[in-house]
């Protein structure tokens, strides 16, 4: 049951990665800064949520 939730936080914190990315380069590509600053947090976020759940993953090995 665990390993299953630390395997959707890693498959969300994916997907907020990449939503992340798509921003930055659509704001890039338009001159929008508010693309780019919510691409930025979405980075961000899905980086610590994927730090915190391989943290969990190997922290339930032990």
């Amino acid at each position: 049951m665990i390993k299953e939730a630390i395997r959707k936080t890693l498959i969300f914190s994916a997907i907020a990665i990449l939503a992340g990315i798509c921003g930055c380069i659509a704001g890039t590509a338009t001159g929008d800064t508010p693309p780019i600053v919510f691409g930025a947090v979405a980075i961000a976020g899905g980086l610590i949520l994927a730090v915190m759940a391989v943290l969990a993953r190997r922290k339930g090995n032990s």
